[in-house]
């Protein structure tokens, strides 16, 4: 019988920009959407931290500003891949920037 390993958790960061003319009840949903795509994964979100709203250097699809969302996660690498995808396709998310930290 082979015995399949276990997915090593590795711990991540998040950065998401989202689109300044969300309410902050869209945003909320918004970010309960992300932390159950880690969570269905395999995933455990950490921590939330929201930056708040702040201005671009240069228009990100024609905006000058954006909500940013900081989280702390720990997931195995195959859960990355479709929140991605996720992130991608999500149309309210302008940027994202998913880093795997240090295991020290």
């Amino acid at each position: 019988m082979l015995v399949q390993p276990t997915p090593r958790i590795r711990p991540y960061e998040l950065m998401v920009v989202l689109d300044p003319e969300l309410t902050q009840e869209q945003l909320d949903q918004l970010v309960e959407r992300i932390k159950n795509v880690i969570a269905s994964n395999g995933g455990q979100v950490q921590e939330v931290i929201p930056w708040g709203r702040r201005r671009f250097c240069y228009p990100i699809r024609k905006r000058m500003e954006g909500h940013y969302i900081l989280m702390r996660a720990e997931m195995p690498a195959q859960a990355t891949a479709p929140l991605e995808r996720t992130l991608r396709i999500t149309e309210e998310v302008l940027r994202h920037l998913l880093v795997r930290l240090d295991e020290n």
